[in-house]
């Protein structure tokens, strides 16, 4: 039997976990962490190491690459919460502009140029037919944000097409919709060679095509997040130079572990990778695969979908009923992939640069088409304005271009293949020599750096997303997020995790660091009200629907019969129905979920 017994237990290290476990402890709870790997962090990973001098002899420190999350995507409004982290952690950051320049090029096209505005985001300023578009529904993401949910889902390429872009507008449209999202999105007849591998043999990663949902992006916010984030934030230290993003859950932990009056002094253990969840007493039991046993109050999971996708049910059996089984009907892990090289020079072109910070994104958004030799198409400078070096280029590859990719098992291979891409967007005549553009390894190897999220045992694709699937309800697709991350059925078992972010805030989103964290911020509130409610839990569960009852009254009001929504006060069901008659051909229940999609957009 277990010796120690802990009010709560954290499953996972990663920033939601690491965040929930401190505000735990600051509640004067006692609480242990267990991470299967050896380090703190999850999908917040710096190398410290990869960058070396330019004869490839010995480190230059100073100089971290991220093999994870890269850069703070948002400012301080509305992300409050993470900011006040930020600072007061004492980190710094530099700021950088990530629309100003962007090389893109389309092949066969004489002038590849550096545009202004953000490519991506106004896939029409490339189609004269849709220059013209309305206001409200200005660009590509406007139309996505504005998408109209009553009438059902589609996925992205359909609804690229009904938007009728054409030539250049069409590739930027696709481009910006598949680049961005963790999702497959078979590309223009692209063959089964670019569907996804099955991560580590299991049977549920099947080949997909086609999978991006619109509804998804929309209840997501990704529009908003691509259209309003026009700038990035690399982390640096109290001492003004550039520092790990990792350094942010390593501070945090520092705090849950240290000594502190009236406390009890916080626990990690590393390399415990935990094989079951079961009831215990009025709390829980948790076994790690060395046999160890572990009792608490309650636990919290911060897995990352493609984990809880494999291994969840088994894991966590009667705390993973069916309804949480399903979430993965439209819940999925997104395959995602970093692949940094150094050079010996900056290929990409200062002479572009202003004397503003900016950031250097190259794109082939037709690289997909390239039948013989489909190319990946997005890049990024990972240390913008150094003029002196070092000349560092990353590739975040998700979705097709992780999968382009991914067919290259040896380093130098995959390195040759992507400095052609290089070439291609600039639409060189002449092919650059690339060894010896590039920085090499005393033994001979090019300095370059793969991390494959999805072959990751402990992150199995790691980010999650909302998949198109034909005959899905929209009311489904609203509760995902919230199934998953709701505890009524499985306390004192709590979930929490980027993939539950939107369900926590619904400002805040999914596939982000920021997300995770309010996730994690938000569920110690939970389980402290847990505590105090334990003998009364019908009086958790109020707390819970008041809590939460402005993201997840969708949730309620979309499912509810017509008998129910007959409940509703006579003057509100009198605008409901004059609403109904009018628009939704007498549907109550349509009319009733059009004017909750309006009051929640109205209220941000």
């Amino acid at each position: 039997m277990p010796n120690e017994h802990y009010d709560c237990i954290v499953l996972g290290a990663g920033i939601a976990g690491i965040i929930a476990a401190r505000e735990l402890k600051k509640a004067g709870k006692k609480v242990l962490i267990l991470e299967a790997a050896n380090r703190v962090g999850g999908r917040m990973s710096s190398k410290e190491d990869f960058v070396l001098t330019d004869d490839g002899s010995k480190v230059r420190e100073g100089f971290p690459i991220e093999e994870g999350a890269h850069f703070i995507h948002v400012d301080d409004n509305p992300y409050k919460e993470f900011w006040a982290e930020v600072k007061r952690q004492k980190f710094g950051y530099e700021r950088y502009s990530k629309f100003k320049n962007v090389r893109v090029a389309f092949p066969g096209d004489p002038n590849p140029e550096w545009v202004l505005p953000q490519p991506a985001t106004w896939a029409h300023t490339y189609d004269q037919n849709l220059q013209k578009m309305g206001s409200k529904n200005y660009g590509l993401f406007g139309k996505i944000q504005y998408f109209n949910l009553t009438k059902g889902d589609t996925s992205a390429k359909k609804f690229v097409e009904s938007l009728g872009f054409q030539e250049k507008g069409h590739d930027m449209a696709l481009y910006a919709i598949s680049s961005h999202t963790p999702g497959v999105l078979t590309l223009d007849g692209s063959s089964d060679k670019l569907t996804p591998p099955h991560h580590h043999g299991d049977h549920i990663c099947n080949a997909v095509a086609d999978n991006i949902s619109v509804a998804g992006l929309n209840l997501d916010k990704i529009p908003e997040q691509l259209r309003e984030e026009l700038y990035e934030h690399r982390m640096k230290g109290s001492d003004n130079e550039y520092c790990g993003f990792d350094q942010m859950p390593k501070a945090i932990l520092k705090e849950f572990e240290q000594e502190e009056s009236g406390k009890t002094k916080g626990e990690i253990l590393y390399n415990h990778e935990v094989t079951k969840v079961e009831k215990f007493e009025k709390g829980v039991k948790v076994t790690t695969r060395d046999g160890k046993e572990f009792t608490a109050g309650s636990a919290i999971c911060t897995f990352s979908i493609g984990m809880l996708l494999h291994k969840g049910a088994k894991i966590f059996g009667q705390f993973f009923p069916e309804q949480k089984k399903r979430v993965f009907d439209i819940l999925k892990p997104g395959p995602i992939a970093k692949f940094a090289m150094q050079f010996r020079e900056c290929v990409w072109g200062y002479d572009h640069i202003t004397n503003d910070n900016e950031m250097a994104i190259l794109v082939n958004p037709t690289g997909h088409k390239q039948k013989d030799n489909p190319q990946p198409r997005t890049f990024f400078t990972s240390f913008p304005k150094l003029e002196n070096g070092p000349y560092v280029l990353t590739a975040l590859l998700m979705g097709v271009d992780y999968l382009l990719i991914k067919k290259f098992h040896n380093d130098k291979d995959a390195t040759e293949y992507i400095f052609k891409r290089i070439e291609e967007i600039y639409n060189m005549k002449d092919s650059w020599n690339w060894k010896q553009k590039l920085v090499w390894k005393s033994n001979g190897e090019p300095n370059v750096h793969r991390k494959d999220w999805g072959a990751d045992i402990w992150s199995r694709g790691g980010n999650s997303y909302i998949s198109y699937n034909e005959g899905k309800s929209i009311q489904e697709i609203k509760q995902v997020r919230e199934t998953l991350k709701s505890p009524i059925e499985t306390l004192p078992v709590f979930w929490a995790g980027e993939a539950t972010a939107p369900a926590y805030n619904n400002l805040y989103q999914p596939l982000s660091v920021h997300g995770a964290y309010i996730s994690g911020i938000e569920v110690a509130k939970d389980v402290v009200t847990y505590f105090e409610n334990s003998d009364n839990i019908p009086s958790f569960h109020k707390y819970y629907s008041d809590k939460y009852k402005g993201i997840s009254a969708e949730k309620v009001l979309v499912t509810i019969p017509c008998s129910v929504s007959l409940k509703l006060k006579e003057n509100e069901f009198k605008v409901v129905k004059e609403y109904a008659i009018k628009h939704t051909n007498g549907d109550v229940n349509s009319a009733i979920e059009d004017l909750l999609d309006f009051a929640i957009r109205e209220q941000g």
